[in-house]
This record gives structure tokens, sequence and C-alpha cells, in this order.
């Protein structure tokens, strides 16, 4: 099975809609695709949000008016209609009310877009920490953050001052040991290294488009999402309303989704603000 294959299928796997055989042949593909896996956990996370959101969000649910026509409609349709086109009809209707419960929520087919460039963006990410922070291959000279700030924008500015210089997390003491901008495969990272857990993890901004999911209701802090491991490196990341952040480094993924979970929700609400 190819990633195209994984990726078509992939709702339909994570809905529990496919063969056993299907799901295998999926599993074992995963097993040896890291950019699939991290496609896989982005669609996961994404159907939770909005399960979650849904169910903190009375407003968002239909009206009794509007699942009482649709109740009466089903019923016409299934008395009218013989039983093999009844069938059909049935999943007209499911997927008209799905079609319906997204476009209410405001995902729909944007979270999607969004979903298929995550992968392509960590394997950049933790090309940049390898190449940047581990060992210095990359083909153009990075800039100090304030230069940056002068060129690109205020975001490399606010990563002057955050995450600060010594980050307290559960598994261990983080500490600064370079700031700077950077550029990967064409891409402009805001780049920080850190010493965590005796080895060098790089926490890495980029802009992205305004394509990618909506704030859900009652989200009001980033959520980490961790992507397994991407050419031997642990990798997590979250969004902000333009950026995504990245955190990579060879340490556990436990422990580096500490990290990530204690510069996210200062780090997010600085950088929503420029």
């Amino acid at each position: 099975m190819e990633c195209r294959d994984v990726r078509e299928m992939a709702d339909s796997f994570l809905g529990d809609e496919l063969l056993t055989e299907t799901n295998h042949e999926i599993l074992r593909h995963l097993e040896s695709c890291p950019v699939c896996r991290a496609d896989l956990a982005a669609r996961r996370e994404l159907r939770e949000g909005i399960r979650r959101a849904f169910h903190r969000a009375p407003d968002l649910g239909p009206s009794p008016e509007f699942v009482a026509r649709l109740r009466t409609s089903l019923q016409s349709d299934v008395h009218r209609t013989p039983a093999r086109r009844s069938v059909r009809s049935w999943g007209w209707w499911v997927l008209a009310a799905s079609v319906l419960l997204a476009t209410g929520l405001g995902v729909a087919y944007r979270g999607r877009d969004w979903i298929a460039a995550t992968g392509a963006l960590a394997r950049a990410a933790v090309g940049d920490h390898k190449n940047c922070a581990l060992q210095f291959r990359l083909a153009e000279q990075p800039i100090s953050l304030e230069d940056a700030a002068q060129r690109y924008g205020a975001v490399y500015g606010v990563l002057q001052q955050l995450p600060p210089d010594d980050v307290a997390t559960v598994a261990g003491l983080a500490h600064v040991l370079e700031r700077h901008a950077c550029v990967y495969a064409g891409r402009r990272f805001a780049h920080i290294v850190f010493e965590y857990r005796g080895r060098r993890v790089s926490l890495l901004v980029t802009d992205v488009e305004a394509r990618g999911p909506l704030a859900l209701p009652g989200q009001t802090v980033p959520h980490v999402t961790s992507a397994g491991r991407i050419d031997d490196m642990s990798v997590a990341s979250f969004r902000t309303p333009r950026q995504i952040v990245f955190v990579a480094g060879d340490v556990t993924q436990p422990d580096l989704a500490k990290l990530a979970e204690a510069v996210a929700a200062p780090l997010a609400r600085a950088l929503a603000g420029v």
C-alpha cells in the first residue's frame, strides 16, 4: 500500500469503516512511514477537536425543528421507495446531514488541505533541526532574530523573548542555547535551540497560509499534537492563527510533548497578537 492509498482511506480508517484486511495493510504501512503517521495523527486530532467543540457548544447542535423535519423526511422516503433504493436514499440523507454539520462548524474541507501539508512541514522542521542545530549544513547563513524581525515581520521579534531562556517542565529544565532565523528546503524558520534532557532540541516556528483549521469553540489553549518519530527524531507541534510551531529532538516522545506543552500557551498568545 502506498501513501496515496492511505491518504484516500484515512478518514474511513479512523471511522472504523474498512475491512479488517485493509486496516491491517494500513497499519503495516504506518509502521514504516512517519509522514503518514503524522498525517493520520493530525486527522484524528481534527476529528476529536470537532467532537469536543460540538459537545461544549450546545448552540451548534441541530434545532428540534430540524431534527423533526429530518426524521419525517427519512421515514417518508423509506416508506415510498423500494428496499434497495431506500438504502441508497438513507446514505444520501446521512451525507446531507454531515455536510450541514460541517458547514455549521466552519471546518469542512479547509482542514483537510492543512492536514495534507502537515507531514511535509514536519519533515522540513526535522531537517532544519538536524542540519542547523546538530550539524551546520545549511546553504544560507542564519541571521539574528532582530534582523529577521526587521526584514520579515514581528513574529521573529516575539521569539527574541519567548520562550524564556529557562523553561521548567515536569521532565526537567530546558535551557536556551541559541536563537536565530534560518532557511531549510526553501522555508524560513525562527529557530530556538534548547539543551533538554541531555540533548539539543529545536523549537521551530514558520508561517503557514490561512487555510488551516479554524479555532474551535471553547478551544483557548493550543493543543499539542505528537507526530511520533520522523528521521529518528521525536516531533510535536501546535498551531497559532498564522504559524505552526514544531518541537523536534532525539528525546522520548512524552518528554518532548512536555516541553511543547510548557511553551505552547504563552507563545501562542504572543504570536496571535502579531
